[in-house]
């Protein structure tokens, strides 16, 4: 049996089959996951999601699973469960990635995988990725060890990644804090929209996106909570934020509003309302977080999505594949 059809009948096995209904093709999936076995080993095993039917990433299972809700291409990121990362993994996991999309063109695209923590080798990083290896943007954390991104450290990085026009997908995971929470919920249920929140807000107020315009940020799961409180972050940011005016000259709603938004997680009417008051049609990217999101929620998140009064088939196929390929334009072929 090959590869392919193994896959096909692991899925079949695990009650899966059909899951994935019938969509246009050429959907193009900015938030999508990937864990080759060098991940999975570095995090001592990881969960591959709800949606992977196996206990290892293959290619062949993720074009199965691309398929299955017609996603004509992924592109690929590291999920870090807030872990350290060495340089030189990521090193090994980029290098990966860009062999990975030179034997399956047009199916796949990739994030880099940084050392994060590490301020100067994660320039180093960000810049061999892009230029040498010609991946399509980077994946940031919205902190880690407690530093935010928008902070002067991170300035180097930022000047390197605006200096290349790079696309960044910001991407939670656990806060630093959670620990000292008294709360038994999963960090996933709440605290990594608030996570997103913070970053998009500190990236704005420190004047890290007035200074650096020439970064495309994405914002994973629609931006956490920022759509919904945009008026408040506006209102009460520019009255009890010293210096904010100086820095974000442009008003804080106006930079809210310079951000890409990604459907990953976030389809519904609730989230919808909010994000397209906020933002049209064109900063709208269509992501599914698979494998990580179970079949159910992407096809009850592509029956809001399809059914929601607001938006045209025109505006559809803008969110699903022309606005990645503005941001991404390698993946018109």
């Amino acid at each position: 049996m090959n590869a392919v059809a193994g896959g096909a009948v692991a899925v079949a096995a695990a009650g899966w089959t059909g899951l994935g209904r019938a969509q246009p093709a050429g959907r193009i999936d900015i938030h999508h996951h990937w864990h080759p076995p060098l991940i999975r080993d570095a995090f001592g095993g990881l969960s591959l999601g709800a949606s992977w039917p196996s206990e290892e990433w293959t290619v062949e299972g993720a074009l199965d699973l691309m398929d299955r809700f017609g996603i004509a291409t992924g592109v690929l990121s590291v999920r870090n469960p807030r872990t350290r990362v060495s340089a030189s993994l990521c090193r090994e996991v980029n290098e990966l990635a860009a062999r990975l999309i030179a034997d399956h063109p047009g199916r796949f695209g990739a994030l880099a995988f940084i050392p994060q923590f590490d301020f100067e080798r994660a320039v180093d990083e960000a810049v061999f990725a892009l230029d040498e290896l010609e991946l399509d943007g980077v994946l940031l954390h919205p902190s880690v060890d407690n530093v935010y991104l928008g902070v002067p450290e991170l300035d180097p990085l930022m000047a390197a990644l605006d200096e290349r026009n790079a696309v960044v997908l910001i991407h939670p995971t656990s806060p630093f804090y959670f620990a000292e929470l008294s709360l038994d919920i999963a960090p996933s249920v709440m605290e990594y929209v608030f996570e997103t929140t913070r970053a998009i807000m500190n990236l704005v107020v420190s004047g890290t996106i007035e200074r650096y315009p020439n970064i495309r940020f994405i914002t994973a799961h629609a931006g956490g909570a920022a759509p919904y409180i945009a008026a408040r972050l506006n209102e009460q940011g520019e009255r009890a934020i010293a210096g904010v005016r100086e820095r974000a000259p442009n008003g804080i709603l106006s930079y809210l509003k310079s951000f890409y938004f990604g459907t990953a997680q976030a389809t519904s009417t609730f989230s919808l309302n909010a994000l397209l008051e906020l933002v049209d049609v064109s900063r709208v990217v269509f992501g599914t977080d698979l494998p990580i999101s179970p079949p159910e929620l992407i096809n009850d998140s592509d029956d809001v999505l399809r059914n929601y009064a607001g938006l045209s088939a025109d505006d559809l196929v803008r969110i699903e594949r022309e606005n990645a390929l503005e941001l991404l334009p390698r993946l018109r072929g």
